[in-house]
């Protein structure tokens, strides 16, 4: 199709076409009650945002005659000057906007509304947004939002004329165009599913290389090259948060001393430069706006890439770039991996992340994860982050396992605590095997790391929950390590570093339940209670730890006590700890046991049968209630 004209009589054809994929966003109301009260209404908002759209869907509304452009650079003089044609819309596409005094500019908006309404025409303006404009045209601005991507391509797919897609080609769609954001790119989507759905998909991956690559290429401004830098690694964040990292980025660049000759003169550190140079057609950056012009509530602005897969791009190109970059970049990063923000170390991560997936750069994402490794609280859990990310891709998973297994021997108590915490972690849920043999081992350390590996035993099962069949299987392997243990050492802290590990995995609580995470096991698959009752009974017999093994045990017999006592949860568990000691051991654990759970007593019985059932079950006799 021909480039529409946007000045002078526009063609129904040009609206048509730009309104065929249109989804009005929530302001449309507010505007059109605007329009109507003032006959002149305000768009403001970022290009590619659909405001385009919105003056033309806005406009038919409310007239039924024949639409005019108007030009951008018109001055409001000029407009409230201008012979309007009765049921006629008008519309300013992009308006430039004028630098006249406020109180002039307020008398012309004056002037061109009461021109507006005697002539029974409706003008529509669309700009960027900028200060000055609810002060010149107070009243007709209204703060415009992107709509919803997902609805745009709802309501597309939605027409009888559109063949329909799989379910899941139309989900890997709306993922694609939740990333895009802007409605502009959206329907360049859209547009080419006329083809296929991969075609649709590859076509927008390319072009967001493509606008990578070409900026890359073009730029010469130093002050852009460290803002992008910046925004790759500190992605996402409220505005203001961003513009104080990137103002430290810019201040180690200085101190480092290595801007290339050409640079400009630095910016002050208080100042977001570069910022018009990045925002221009052909820029890699966005705003994803969060709050409105009149200082509504609501999420702060956040600076963006224009699409969400540039990203990895960017940090791609970055990584072509020379040691004048990446010397002040690794110490602010260094820096991002220390602050108190949880977001901003996040986002650190996802972008390491990004770019470990570039193999030339998995030596310096390997680098920093080592440093972090060995760091501060703050910094370990960065790296722990980074490398949960990590688990999530198919070609980083065995990367991040490799890592963490070396961080776990001859590298340090912290980086052995980093290792222990990303265990318990969507890494140890991929690789479960490896995991618990690692953690184990780390069990018997020093106490930070032993603590912070028993803790990530009882992690990894509670991440079970939907998978009851590898709970079970995460038990059986845990038994046997512990039998392997007692059976294969004398050192009595060794027995005792097992047990405690045992008691932990034994005691963890339930995620979403108030319940240990065993007892729902037990409940919800009786298959497991062989493996629970042998590793109670271990727990149980070791004469150190007998009594905290029953006061865990009675977290286990209360979730319980609302199950049928007999043949019931609590008497399979009785019977299976019973099959895993001696006689002896059986009674002497039996008089312990009535001893510490005979009181207290709820006054409607409840508890007392859930006791009786386990003492009976453990010596092998028919229930029989204790005496209060």
């Amino acid at each position: 199709m021909a480039t529409p004209a946007l000045v002078g009589r526009l063609r129904s054809a040009d609206v048509d076409h730009a309104l065929r994929y249109y989804v009005p966003p929530v302001e449309y109301d507010t505007a059109e009650d605007t329009l109507r009260g003032s006959h002149l209404l305000v768009l403001a908002a970022e290009e590619g945002s659909g405001r385009r759209a919105s003056a033309f869907a806005l406009l038919r509304t409310v007239t039924a005659g024949q639409m005019t452009g108007l030009s951008p650079a018109m001055t409001l003089a000029q407009l409230a000057d201008y012979d309007y044609l009765p049921d006629r819309g008008y519309v300013v596409l992009d308006w430039l906007g004028e630098r006249r005094d406020g109180a002039v500019q307020a008398f012309d908006v004056g002037r061109l509304s009461h021109r507006l309404k005697k002539a029974g025409a409706f003008l529509v303006i669309t700009s960027e947004p900028r200060p000055t404009l609810r002060r010149a045209l107070p009243g007709h601005v209204v703060a415009w939002q992107s709509p919803d991507p997902t609805a745009i391509v709802d309501a597309y797919l939605g027409k009888e004329a559109i063949s329909p897609l799989s379910p899941e080609d139309a989900a890997r769609i709306r993922q694609r165009v939740t990333e895009l954001g802007r409605p502009a790119e959206v329907v360049r989507l859209l547009e080419r599913l006329s083809r296929s759905v991969e075609a649709a998909l590859d076509e927008a991956e390319r072009t967001a290389q493509r606008r990578v690559e070409d900026w890359f290429g073009e730029t010469t401004s130093w002050t852009e090259l460290l803002t992008v830098a910046a925004l790759a690694f500190a992605y996402e964040l409220p505005e203001r948060t961003f513009e104080e990292l990137h103002a430290r980025l810019r201040q180690i660049d200085r101190e480092e001393g290595l801007q290339p000759e050409t640079a400009a003169p630095a910016p002050s550190p208080s100042g977001f430069q570069g910022r018009r140079g990045l925002h221009r057609d052909g820029g890699l950056i966005t705003r994803r706006e969060g709050t409105t012009l009149d200082m509504g509530l609501g999420d702060e602005r956040r600076l963006v890439f224009v699409a969400a897969s540039m990203r990895e791009h960017v940090l791609r190109e970055l990584y072509e770039c020379d040691y004048r970059l990446w010397r002040p970049l690794r110490i602010w990063m260094h820096e991002l991996a220390a602050v108190p923000d949880l977001d901003t170390r996040l986002q650190l991560a996802l972008g390491v992340t990004l770019l470990a997936r570039n193999r030339s750069a998995a030596g310096e994402a390997r680098d920093l994860l080592r440093t972090w490794a060995a760091g501060r609280a703050a910094e370990r859990f960065t790296a722990v982050s980074t490398v949960s990310f990590m688990a999530g891709d198919d070609v980083l998973a065995p990367v991040a396992l490799r890592t963490v297994l070396d961080w776990s021997e001859g590298k340090g108590q912290n980086c052995a605590v980093t290792a222990a915490m990303a265990l318990g972690g969507p890494l140890g849920i991929r690789y479960p095997t490896e995991a618990v043999r690692r953690l184990w081992h780390l069990s018997t350390r020093g106490k930070p790391v032993r603590v912070v590996a028993a803790r990530s035993l009882g992690l990894l099962l509670c991440a079970t929950e939907g998978d009851l069949q590898g709970a079970e299987a995460m038990l059986k392997r845990l038994l046997a390590r512990l039998r392997h243990t007692l059976d294969g050492t004398v050192e009595l802290r060794l027995s005792g570093y097992a047990i405690e590990a045992v008691l932990e995995v034994l005691t963890v609580r339930h995620l979403d339940r108030d319940e240990p995470m065993v007892a729902y096991l037990l409940r919800e698959r009786p298959q497991v209670t062989s493996t629970v009752g042998a590793l109670w009974g271990e727990v149980l017999r070791n004469l150190p730890h007998r009594g905290a093994g029953i006061d865990a045990l009675r977290a286990t017999l209360d979730a319980a006590a609302n199950e049928p006592a007999e043949g019931g949860v609590v008497g399979r568990l009785g019977g299976a700890i019973r099959d895993e000691l001696t006689p002896k051991e059986c009674e002497l654990l039996g008089r312990d046991l009535a001893w510490a759970l005979r009181h207290p007593f709820d006054e409607a019985d409840t508890y007392r049968p859930v006791v009786t059932a386990l003492l009976s079950a453990l010596a092998g006799t028919p229930a029989r209630f204790l005496s209060r």
